[in-house]
Parts: structure tokens; sequence; C-alpha cells
């Protein structure tokens, strides 16, 4: 049996909820390590040149790396960046710490100002069609709604005042299904009837362009749009960057971009996400997840995880918009922050494991001495910061 047919066969496994046995303790897992280790394997696999470059090779003229920790963050000076939200696990935890945030910010501002509402609209789709084809179709959907008169009629009746949109793609069964989530943000309360009317019309002015591209209807039980309350958190949004990244630590504190991340599994009638697709890959060397994976890594360059609808970010009082990559390259700290510096990178290239660890070691709190430590016993040769 190929080792494609067993993960088929049986779900994978899920390293947020290990069971273990009876009067025996799990030792605590390192998230940090599972991301790094993942996008190690991808320093080989991966079809995207960035992605093989992330964190294996080094900027600086002499090839060091700075490891610095300033009491807020722990990481490393001196390393190439992808800021794939899609395709790299350790990005994608940096990328989306900060849009959490910025999503958290907007979110109350706009419950503060009336109301909020949450949903999901996707397209009928079946196995082996185009995923580039699929999201296509999804962006022009999407975009006949916000064109259509009697959606923004009842947009403004409701006083709209803008909109978060967040794409998310799983596979299953039925090949790949893209999605959208909106978050509609109100200028005064709306109820559930006010969000119930809106809904249908936009699901109408969706399924009518849907038909317009050829597409068969797309289900009404698959969409669906409910009012937010400020006690539910993200109002779905929680779901979605758990999903959205490789081994989300959700009890970490601030979602710092250092931080760690726990689950990553969709339920089984929901299918896997990409990242599933690479767990697969670098835990079982399977070969028809790869193929899935690099699809999906080459269809998703390029695509926007985030869109926020003009101006509401400066209407919530969020400053210029970073890109994903531009978050993915801040660096913690300055040179003043650093310990030590590694002179020799190659080490971490053979175990990637061993950077994310040695950062763990350090911490914020910037324990250099056990730092020093984890290196001798490790191979990894350092010079002290000047």
């Amino acid at each position: 049996m190929t080792p494609g047919a067993r993960a088929a066969q049986r779900p994978l496994e899920n390293i947020a909820n290990r069971v273990a046995p009876a009067g025996q303790s799990v030792a605590p897992i390192d998230y940090r390590a599972e991301r790094w280790a993942a996008r190690g394997a991808l320093w080989h696999l991966s079809t995207l040149p960035r992605v093989r470059d992330c964190g294996r090779k080094t900027i600086t003229a002499d090839g060091s790396v700075q490891v610095r920790s300033n009491g807020a963050a722990v990481g490393y000076a001196g390393l190439a960046s992808c800021g794939s939200v899609w395709a790299c696990p350790v990005c994608n935890a940096k990328v989306q710490a900060v849009r959490r945030l910025e999503v958290g910010t907007v979110l109350a501002w706009g419950l503060s100002q009336g109301g909020a509402a949450f949903g999901a609209y996707t397209v009928r789709h079946h196995k082996g069609q185009n995923l580039d084809t699929l999201w296509r179709a999804l962006s022009a959907c999407w975009q006949a709604v916000a064109r259509d008169k009697v959606v923004r009629s009842v947009r403004a009746d409701l006083g709209h005042v803008g909109l978060i949109r967040a794409a998310e793609v799983t596979i299953g069964d039925k090949g790949w299904h893209p999605h959208l989530h909106p978050v509609h943000l109100f200028g005064k309360p709306v109820t559930d009837q006010d969000v119930a009317h809106l809904h249908r019309e936009q699901y109408r002015a969706w399924a009518s362009a849907a038909a317009r591209l050829g597409l068969s209807a797309p289900s009404a039980d698959a969409q669906h749009l409910h009012r937010v309350t400020a006690h539910r958190g993200l109002g779905g949004l929680d779901d979605y960057f758990t999903k959205a990244s490789y081994a989300p630590d959700t009890t970490s504190v601030g979602w710092e971009m250092t931080s760690t991340q726990t689950k990553s599994r969709t339920r089984a009638d929901k299918g896997r996400t990409p990242w599933d697709l690479l767990r697969a890959v670098h835990t079982e060397g399977c070969a028809d997840s790869l193929d899935l994976f690099n699809e999906w890594e080459r269809g998703s360059k390029g695509k926007r995880a985030l869109t926020w609808s003009r101006g509401l970010r400066a209407a919530a009082g969020l400053d210029h918009e970073a890109t994903d990559e531009e978050i993915a390259e801040t660096e913690v700290g300055s040179a003043a922050d650093a310990g030590f510096t590694i002179t020799d990178w190659s080490p971490v290239r053979a175990n990637p494991r061993l950077g994310a660890e040695l950062l763990g070691v350090i911490g914020r709190a910037g324990r250099w001495a056990e730092g020093r430590r984890f290196c001798a016993d490790h191979g990894i040769e350092i010079r002290e910061s000047a």
C-alpha cells in the first residue's frame, strides 16, 4: 500500500490532541519546533524559490545570524524570509499574529459603533476542478454582490460602514473548496432579522453570478451570515485564524510574533486544510499530499488572505497596513538586543528544529547562559556580540 493510500484510509494525527495511554503523561508540544520542522521539509520540496530559502539562507555578508531577545519577543536577525501566509508555516505564524490583532481591533471598534455580522460564501465544486479557476470564480461572485443595486441599498439602510473579507481553502472528496468569510460592520445596531435580510439579497446576487459563470447553483446550506455579539470573540474568525495556522497555540497570550501556535485540523466532514497536507508530507512521506500541497502553493501564490474595505482601517484607528512580506521580514529588536551571534548556520539547515528549540531555551527573558550551553551541546558555533 502506498503512503498516499494509507493517508487516505486514516485521519491525519492532530498534534494538538495527542492522547497518552492510561497512567502516562504526554510531553509538552513545542509548537514552534513543529512549524520549523515543517518549513524544513519545504526547503527541499517546495516549488517556490522564496519558500525554499526562507529561514535556510542568510542575508548577511559573512553568513552570520544574530540571536535577539528584548523582553517582549525572541528571534533571529539575518535570515531570508518568504512572507507566504499560504505556504510557509513560520511566516504564516508571524503574519497571522499581527492580522488577528488588527481584526480584533477593527471588530471591537465596529461593535462600539453599532453592530457586526460574520458569514461564509462559496461556489459548488467537484473533484478535478482547477484551484485557480475556482478562486477566480469566488472573487467574481463577490464582486457581483458588491455591485448589486439591491444589496447596496440594503447595506446603506443598515448603516454599513465597511467589511473585512477573509479567504479560506480546504480540500476533500469533492476537490478544492475555496470560500470567503466576510465580516460586515454597521454604524448602528442591527437585529437578526436585519442580517437575515442582507444575507438573502447577497445570496441572490451571489447565486446569479455563479450561474452566469456557468457554475452549478451553490447550495443555500453552504452560505450563511449571522450577527456578531461582543461576547463571541472574533465572531467566527477565531476558527478561521486557527485553521489558517500550522499548529496554532490559541492559549498563548497576545499571539505575539514569536508565539507558539494548537490545532490546524478541520472536522473530517469539512475536508483537510493545506497544513494537513503539509503535515502528511513531512511526518508520513505522503507523495499524494505533496502533489496537492505543491498545487496549493502555486495556486495560492499572490492571493490575499485578508481584504479590507477602503477607509475601514483608518476609521478604526489602525495605521498603514504592512504587507505580509513586510511583517515576515520584521526582526526582533535591534543589534543592542543581541545576546550572541551564530557564525555557522549549517547545523540548523541540517536540523531545523534546533533553530526553534534555541529560541525556546533563551525565551523572551533572554536566558543567554542556557542558550550558549545549548549551542555548545549541539555544535552550533557562536561569537559574543560586540
